[in-house]
């Protein structure tokens, strides 16, 4: 792997999100197994969210485990989901398991999509 790559990884939800409900957009443990996140060189994840429907309080949230993901610590403060169009950036470097997590909010959504990037490059500057 070269320094420059970056990994799309497709969400393959087949349900728009429903009132309050959680949804796992990535997780680590699922996709690289149980503490080996750290082995194919995740520095950051970018999600990028569109929505339709901004009732109610959505979020999208970074948590970490350091029990091969039989328990999830959120890594900070929630970031608030709009209407339209959200992009966040999390640094994942340090965890040895990670997921993405979306919380929608009190309306369905009737538009949902979702676009993950795993870049596999340490950027300047992580804050």
């Amino acid at each position: 792997m070269t320094p420059t790559e970056k990994t799309y990884v497709p969400y393959k939800g087949s349900a728009l999100p429903g009132n309050a409900e959680s949804i796992v957009l990535f997780s680590s443990t699922v996709a690289f197994g149980a503490r080996a996140a750290q082995h194919y060189r995740c520095f950051w994840v970018d999600v990028e969210i569109q929505t339709d429907e901004a009732a109610g309080t959505q979020t999208v949230v970074l948590q970490k485990s350091n029990d091969g993901g039989s328990n999830w610590i959120d890594v900070g403060s929630a970031d608030n989901v709009g209407d339209g169009r959200t992009l966040v950036s999390y640094f994942v470097s340090p965890y040895q398991d990670w997921r993405v997590v979306y919380l929608n909010g009190s309306t369905p959504q009737t538009l949902f999509a979702v676009d993950l990037v795993i870049d596999h490059t340490s950027r300047s500057n992580p804050s």
